[in-house]
């Protein structure tokens, strides 16, 4: 990194509980190779373990780490808004505490957002930890991708590849919560994504999660659906909002049937009248069939066997 006196990027960085993975995290960060000088802003949403105590390190050590050690949760939401807030970059890259940057991935990304003005932000391939499995390098996936594209495929990239610019992403209030699906909506309305192909970035998987719990994955699709209708405000054509709304409606469904949760498949594969006409026949079929345990037990069985 340059010692420029102006930033041109400025890094996220967000975590909670990681302290097995914030100083791989933040030397990946760090060790980026740039022609322009970047800050690291790393939020920490009140730690039980080490990881403030590392990431205070990395602060004594690196002028350019910005540290936010917060004495109080204020959850996951509040922890990513407010740290993109504090964000003084030209262009803005996230990273969540257990990712990785590769070499070169802040440069490229600089590049392109420098080489192509009309785009609003740009994401990149990563290859899964522990695994020989890579997101985001599909060839059926679009290289430049619309607002009206993105809210047909839903995200189909990590979070943690995203760079994007400033201007074109505005501060939310504090204590504001959504998904991060609003929040590339809400970005993309002002110019289109584009993904790069190549792999920049780790990321790592988890099993289980939030949207394991019925209480927290009702609150996810609550957010949804706030990005949903804001695509509507938006003036997104509203046939394509509502045809990828009741699609997210069926994957959703599935997901519980697929864990056993058998009271969640039906609540979600249920259609309203407005929702039948933009629903495959596969959904209509198991809305008409969703008070039969049966086809219940017939999917999971399903889902068992495959794996």
């Amino acid at each position: 990194m340059t010692q420029n006196r102006k930033i041109k990027v400025s890094v996220c960085v967000v975590t909670y509980n990681q302290e097995k993975y914030i100083r791989d995290c933040l030397e990946s960060i760090v060790n980026q190779s740039t022609n322009f000088n970047f800050e690291v802003i790393v939020s920490d949403d009140c730690s039980t373990d080490r990881t403030a105590e590392i990431i205070q390190e990395y602060a004594d050590k690196y002028a350019f780490v910005r540290p936010v050690l917060r004495r109080v949760n204020v959850g996951a939401g509040a922890n990513y808004f407010d740290a993109h807030n504090l964000a003084i970059g030209e262009y803005v890259s996230h990273c969540d505490g257990d990712d990785l940057f590769l070499p070169g991935k802040l440069q490229k990304q600089a590049d392109l957002l420098d080489e192509k003005p009309f785009i609003s932000m740009t994401t990149h391939a990563v290859k899964v930890i522990d695994s020989q499995e890579v997101i985001g390098a599909d060839p059926k996936l679009p290289i430049i991708a619309s607002v009206e594209k993105l809210v047909s495929l839903g995200t189909y990239f990590v979070h943690s590849s995203v760079m994007y610019r400033y201007k074109c992403r505005k501060k939310y209030p504090e204590g504001f919560e959504a998904v991060d699906f609003y929040v590339y909506i809400d970005t993309a309305i002002n110019g289109p994504i584009y993904l790069d192909k190549s792999v920049l970035g780790c990321y790592r998987k988890h099993g289980g999660g939030v949207s394991s719990n019925p209480v927290y994955r009702s609150a996810i699709e609550d957010f949804y659906l706030d990005a949903y209708n804001l695509a509507l405000s938006l003036g997104v054509n509203k046939a394509i909002v509502k045809k990828a709304q009741v699609h997210k409606k069926l994957t959703t469904s599935l997901n519980c049937c697929f864990i056993g949760e058998y009271f969640g498949f039906k609540k979600w594969i249920e259609l309203s009248a407005e929702e039948y006409k933009y629903a495959t026949w596969s959904h209509k079929f198991l809305h008409f069939t969703r008070h039969f345990p049966l086809i219940f037990c017939v999917l999971y069985l399903i889902k068992k066997i495959k794996k």
